[in-house]
């Protein structure tokens, strides 16, 4: 037997209207006991509304694009911190019917064609730079959440101009700041900078913690050297300068996790003593030999924060602040010493 809303509506004793507002998640005014015996019911049938007539009945497709930006053809799926936002955006998405098509991106064109085979009622974007928002705004209608986007001063200040944008960041700088500082205040003077390759003239994460890392050592009076600073490519010159170092801040927790396997590869990690902190708090980070010292940014919270804004301003109608800047937690362990 083909079961129906209205046949489940019909054997709980109630309107279509209201298995309708529970399956939706929107049964406000509907006792808990009913909740309760309609989900029942649902589950006993193996009930799945149809997405699709339900997207035409509401001119919705329920469909989120998920895009990540990458200067690689492939996105790691190996990376914590790419799989810690999707699951966090997946959790919410599921919580209320919603799909998600990932997709990595590194120009506008991946875009358009995306768009060309799919409707999307939102997007959530990852690590753009400003070029490509400046381009996206211009061809994106639906509401886009933008996780760990970095721009310009003049897009924030008149955020007005981009009524579909939203972002949520993490305050990088700040975060870059407090890490360093706690290497300072343990007196260590030599402090080095391992990050994925960036450009230091271009607003981005890696940017802004770079800026915090330097503004930390300005502060406490240490005259900053470029030899000091390193991108992943670089790592063979790091092992070969270790006694220039005391501690060094790396940009993310699974570069840093390599770093100290590489370490313990030459047989240096342990006889160095070199302090070391990150950035993520990845959930590898605790489990790593040693647990790794970081600054915890919850990304899976990133991403259920930004699926839940776009629930609400597709499903509810809610005006959402366009604007929302997350604090670092220091996380000490057992690489800083």
């Amino acid at each position: 037997m083909k079961i129906t809303i209205k046949k489940i509506a019909e054997e709980a004793g109630v309107s279509v209207t209201t298995v309708s507002n529970v399956i939706n998640k929107k049964a406000h005014r509907v006792s808990q006991d009913k909740i309760d015996m309609i989900e029942e019911i649902i589950k006993k049938y193996n009930y799945s509304p149809n997405m699709n007539a339900r997207a035409l009945v509401k001119s919705s497709s329920r469909l989120i694009g998920l895009l990540y930006f990458s200067d690689q053809k492939n996105l790691d799926f190996a990376d914590p911190f790419v799989n810690e936002i999707l699951q966090g955006i997946q959790r919410v998405a599921k919580e209320h019917n919603f799909f998600t098509l990932v997709h990595s991106v590194t120009k506008t064109e991946d875009i358009e064609e995306v768009q060309k085979n799919w409707r999307f009622d939102g997007f959530i974007a990852v690590g753009f730079s400003q070029e490509l928002f400046e381009e996206v705004h211009q061809i994106i209608q639906v509401p886009m959440i933008f996780i760990d986007t970095h721009l310009k001063e003049k897009v924030y200040s008149h955020i007005e101009d981009y009524p579909n944008s939203y972002f949520i960041n993490t305050n990088d700088k700040d975060a870059s700041y407090k890490a360093t500082t706690y290497l300072l205040k343990k007196g260590l003077t030599k402090i080095g900078f391992l990050s994925y390759e960036f450009d230091k003239n271009k607003t981005s994460v890696i940017q802004q913690r770079y800026i915090g890392y330097h503004n930390a050592l300005k502060d406490y009076h240490i005259k900053l050297d470029a030899d000091l600073e390193y991108t992943e490519e670089q790592q063979e010159e790091i092992l070969n300068h270790l006694d220039d170092f005391q501690g060094i801040l790396v940009t993310a927790d699974y570069l840093a996790i390599k770093f100290i396997h590489r370490l313990k590869q030459e047989k240096s990690f342990h006889e160095r003593k070199l302090s070391i902190i990150s950035f993520d708090d990845i959930r590898y980070a605790a489990l790593n030999d040693p647990p790794l010292t970081t600054i915890r940014l919850d990304q899976t919270k990133k991403g259920e924060l930004a699926m839940k804004t776009l629930v609400n301003i597709v499903d509810e109608h809610i005006k959402e602040s366009q604007i929302t800047l997350l604090n670092g937690t220091l996380v000490v362990r057992k690489t800083t010493f």
